[in-house]
């Protein structure tokens, strides 16, 4: 591969790389959050090592409970 071969090749990938993170961030928008030190401390005893176990995972299992007591509430009058 010549000096200029290797240039292009680079050129190319690293348009590629903003190519591709252009189109996961239209499917996956990023969310800048800043946990309370309460919350945080929820989020870091069920973050494990496993699958599922993530910090982004965690926090989307809390929104859903949150949503699904919420409508219960909802659904039920207003009572828990």
């Amino acid at each position: 591969m010549s000096a200029s071969d290797r240039v292009d090749w680079q050129a190319w990938r690293k348009a590629r790389k903003l190519e591709q993170q252009r189109h996961r961030r239209g499917r996956h928008p990023r969310i800048d959050y800043y946990p309370s030190e309460d919350v945080l401390a929820l989020i870091r005893e069920r973050t494990h090592g496993r699958v599922g176990g993530d910090q982004s995972s965690v926090i989307d299992e809390l929104v859903r409970m949150a949503f699904r007591n919420k409508i219960g509430r909802f659904r039920n009058g207003g009572q828990g």
